[in-house]
């Protein structure tokens, strides 16, 4: 076989591979591809989303600018490009790589709603909404259109436009996890957490890996008090994307109202020594170790109680008999119980943490 057919063979391995969502093995197979033929244009862009697809960006970063300068002239490259830094946060460089591949294809929806998003997180919104309408104008079908625009509206907080592009793609694509996924998103933005959550199970049902839903159902039950869902998806999510921080805030107040302040205690620190950047993990865990300190004391004050009733019971039946005794008893444990009180009194209030 030529080099062009052995890297053509592992280019349709590759593209199998990423349908499957086995991003390691897409990986292994566009590099066995770039051993063939290293500046193939293609092979590069299997390799930036075979990275993207499991969350490494600042490698799909150096792949995407080896596929720019292999082929500067093919839009989709840019489009990648400008994809791959707003994973990063970079949505400002972004925006010069999608003006690029809009320059090669201007008729092409998905640039126009991609570069919306960065439109809107640069704080440029009658662009991003100019931009949404464009996108929709030549394309209105598409689900990546539809799914990204309600994104983009959602953020504009146009929410009612955002919802019924949501449940259009869901009734041109019912089987779109992508779809419900932004469904439960937004109908969480309205704090209708009952229908977020059912949108939310129904994306996990058909995409098990949605770590985006795992996190919106794990917000959505802490809202209605299903802590321990909540807390099993918050772990699903962080198992799916470690370090997910709204996971990591979901998972800490479902631990906190069940009682674990040490494990929520533990986990806090894990992240601080992970990002020590990060001020809402160390404003986090000053809460949970004053809740830690506060049910210690409730707890040796229970003891004192506890150890106070039986001594002055004993005390009172060996000293004195009949009503001295019991009169006695009687003062001991009013005495006890207002010192248990007083030892629960005014106990930390969980933080107010928005997820």
């Amino acid at each position: 076989m030529t080099p062009a057919e052995v890297a053509e063979r592992h280019r349709k391995r590759a593209r199998v591979a990423l349908d499957l969502g086995r991003y390691d093995a897409a990986e292994r197979e566009a590099r066995a591809a770039l051993g063939a033929a290293p500046t193939d244009a293609d092979s590069l862009v299997l390799l930036t989303r075979a990275r993207l697809g499991a969350g490494r960006y600042e490698p799909a970063w150096e792949a995407v600018q080896a596929a720019v300068r292999a082929a500067p002239d093919r839009g989709y490259c840019h489009y990648l490009a400008g994809f791959t830094l707003q994973c990063m946060g970079r949505y400002e460089e972004a925006l010069s790589h999608l003006d690029q591949a809009l320059k090669h294809e201007p008729d092409y929806a998905r640039y126009q709603v991609r570069r919306a998003l960065s439109l809107v997180e640069v704080a440029r919104p009658q662009e991003a909404a100019a931009a949404i309408d464009r996108a929709l104008a030549l394309d209105p079908n598409d689900g990546v259109v539809l799914e990204m625009s309600a994104r983009v509206l959602g953020t504009l907080k146009d929410y009612d436009r955002a919802e019924a592009l949501t449940r259009e793609l869901i009734k041109h694509e019912p089987d779109s996890a992508a779809g419900f996924g932004r469904l439960a998103w937004l109908l969480t933005e309205r704090r209708r957490f009952p229908e977020a959550a059912e949108a939310a199970r129904e994306a996990i049902r058909l995409d098990p890996n949605h770590y985006a839903a795992w996190a919106n159902l794990g917000y959505a039950a802490l809202e209605l008090h299903l802590y321990r869902e909540a807390e099993s998806a918050s772990r699903e999510a962080l198992r799916i994307r470690p370090g997910l921080q709204s996971a990591m805030t979901n998972l800490v107040v479902a631990l906190r109202e069940r009682g674990a302040l040490d494990e929520a205690a533990q986990l806090l620190a894990q992240c601080r020594a992970r990002d020590a950047s990060n001020r809402s993990f160390e404003k986090q865990l000053s809460e949970v170790q004053l809740a830690i300190a506060t049910r210690d004391r409730v707890r040796l004050f229970d003891r004192i109680a506890v150890t106070a009733v039986a001594a002055a019971v004993t005390v009172a039946v060996s000293l004195y008999d009949g009503r001295a005794g019991i009169a006695v008893g009687i003062v001991a444990l009013v005495a006890t119980l207002i010192a248990w009180r007083v030892g629960r009194s005014k106990p930390a209030p969980p933080p107010a943490l928005d997820p």
